[in-house]
């Protein structure tokens, strides 16, 4: 008896000292540390016409909260459709990597697990009109979505980081200045970088696969990129159950038309695409960009947000004097065709050695915790799954290598397609040969055309403007007699166009980044129609009617971005 009392004490002893144990959160009512809140916007909520709206989120509390310790907040918010990371969903995420089979807006998701166990709170909410119809027992948050507006969602993602500051022990940096991260891909990289433009509180941003100007994504050179546009509006209309303002409907009413094909033929699209991008704070003259420090993840084959995107991010956010960094990954918003003249199917989110999923936190540790971080070349561009290339900034395209397009080069909408393979039935012009295998395709091609509408052309909506004809250009490689499309990438010059009329001035084609072999044939591919431009959603099997009957004649040249490199980075 006296000899059993002892081991007794210390097992009631250890048991109580393990009950107090803050690292075993598993047995401590972790309703504790994982909350479901309402967060008030003063932003007005257009579909009930009450002045503010409410929106839903859920907190997790790193275990540091329960020491009494403060800790940074990551604000995470979701992609187009999406909804917030719920607790359910939460308690059954586990940290992938790029290699993971997730799709990558999910492997992204996955870190917020790793930030909460490395110490920092986390609040995941939904966008206004999103959230309907998930796990979490709720209606998700009110109101219509305005497309990321300034007006709407972020005065919400301010209200958001308000009520962090006010509610959580949060590290500050000064009176009222905590330390604020901000976390989400698409469209929950879009809120990131318009809210780092409007509020100086936010510290570190990791801004991925989104936009800089969403008028250039989905309307480039103002032809609409149909087949992304359409899925766009079924998903959130058909599949979501999401609520949209008015100007969100009749904006999808109009792209979805299906003769409808430029810009002019969808009004109400033009502004509200510009409007909601960053490009439209740097458009006025009086804005200057808050510091922030950035680390940008983009899609080299992102055919939705391509690199462009990202290096228009990368300049404009360096402005502000943070610290700032372009990773280029091959993954992202993939969706075109394959067989004959593909690079196959999308890849993963490596840049060389450095893995775009993990990295992110090593970043977050060294802005917001004065961790020591990893290091992160200022820009790295993936050539492939396995090759990159870091440098300090990117070179232009100059006249030293480039591609002549002879007089009265036709492309025809019927037959110069990419209806039966990739590249099969486009127009091939070569211009470079490669002699050398340490060069590289790196940056922003830049074409000078005179584009014209060809005898026959039939432009279906005439009556929005004068009768437009249209060329589609890739940059395309002839390796071993095939000829591929590089990055999946492709870029339309209208005949309207005033920059491919009389004397023609430069325009920027779409970034690419790509590996060169000694033999390569470097050159354009020219389409008459292309299935990204065309009246179906995206990885239709659908042929699409829009550009059918294009008829355009073009002459001109097109420089090319070809840098030669001394290290080429292979993981």
């Amino acid at each position: 008896m006296t000899k059993s009392l002892p081991r007794l004490l210390g097992l009631i002893l250890l048991g109580l000292l393990q009950g107090c144990d803050s690292d075993g959160d598993r047995d401590q009512n972790p309703e504790e540390l994982i909350r479901e809140i309402t967060i008030v916007s003063s932003a007005p909520n257009d579909g009930t016409a009450s002045l503010t709206t409410t929106l839903t989120a859920t907190l997790y509390l790193p275990k540091e909260h329960r020491r009494g310790l403060r800790y940074p907040v990551i604000i995470h918010s979701h992609g187009w459709g999406g909804s917030r990371i719920s607790s359910t969903e939460f308690q059954n995420l586990k940290p992938a990597t790029a290699a993971s089979t997730l799709d990558y807006v999910s492997q992204i998701d996955s870190q917020l697990v790793a930030l909460r166990e490395a110490g920092y709170a986390v609040i995941s909410y939904d966008q206004r009109g999103f959230g309907r119809g998930g796990d979490d027992g709720d209606e998700g948050s009110d109101g219509g979505s305005h497309g990321m507006s300034p007006d709407f969602e972020i005065e919400d993602a301010k209200a958001v980081v308000d009520w962090a500051a006010s509610n959580l022990n949060l590290i500050e940096d000064a009176a009222g200045d905590p330390r604020v991260g901000l976390l989400g891909s698409s469209y929950g990289g879009a809120f990131q970088v318009m809210l780092a433009a409007e509020d100086p509180r936010i510290d570190a941003i990791v801004p991925s696969i989104t936009w800089y100007n969403l008028r250039d994504s989905f309307a480039p050179n103002t032809v609409l990129k149909k087949a992304w546009l359409i899925a766009i509006c079924n998903k959130i209309v058909d599949e979501d159950g999401a609520e949209l303002s008015v100007e969100m409907e009749a904006a999808c009413t109009q792209v979805r038309v299906s003769f409808n094909r430029e810009l002019a033929d969808a009004p109400v699209t033009e502004s509200l695409f510009f409007d909601n991008s960053l490009a439209s704070y740097f458009a006025d003259p009086g804005f200057s960009m808050p510091k922030v420090d950035a680390l940008i993840l983009q899609g080299v084959r992102d055919t939705l947000f391509p690199l462009n995107e990202g290096i228009q991010l990368f300049n404009q956010l360096s402005t502000g004097g943070g610290d700032v960094r372009l990773l280029a990954h091959e993954s992202g918003h993939g969706g075109v065709r394959s067989g004959s003249g593909s690079q196959g199917p999308i890849g993963q989110a490596y840049c060389g050695k450095l893995d775009a999923i993990t990295v992110l936190r090593r970043w977050f540790d060294e802005k917001l915790y004065r961790r020591n971080g990893v290091p992160i070349p200022r820009i790295c561009a993936a050539l492939d799954n396995r090759q990159a290339v870091q440098v300090e900034s990117l070179t232009p395209a100059t006249g030293e290598f480039s591609v002549s397009i002879p007089p009265l080069t036709t492309v025809l909408g019927s037959a110069h397609n990419n209806v039966a393979s990739a590249t099969g039935e486009a127009l091939f012009i070569s211009g470079v040969t490669v002699t050398r295998s340490n060069q590289v395709l790196l940056g922003t091609p830049v074409a000078q055309l005179l584009v014209q509408a060809g005898p026959g052309n039939l432009d279906p909506t005439p009556t929005s403007g004068l009768n437009a004809a249209a060329v589609f250009i890739g940059i395309g490689i002839e390796r071993e007699g095939t000829v591929f499309l590089v990055d999946d990438q492709i870029q339309p010059i209208l005949s309207t166009d005033e920059r491919a009329n009389g004397t023609p001035a430069p325009i920027d084609l779409v970034a690419v980044a790509e590996k060169l072999e000694a033999g390569d044939k470097v050159g354009v591919l020219l389409y008459g129609k292309h299935d990204l431009y065309e009246n179906h959603p995206i990885g239709s099997s659908s042929t699409g009617t829009n550009w059918q009957n294009n008829v355009a004649t073009l002459l001109g040249r097109v420089d090319l971005p070809i840098a030669t490199m001394t290290d080429i980075i292979t993981r």
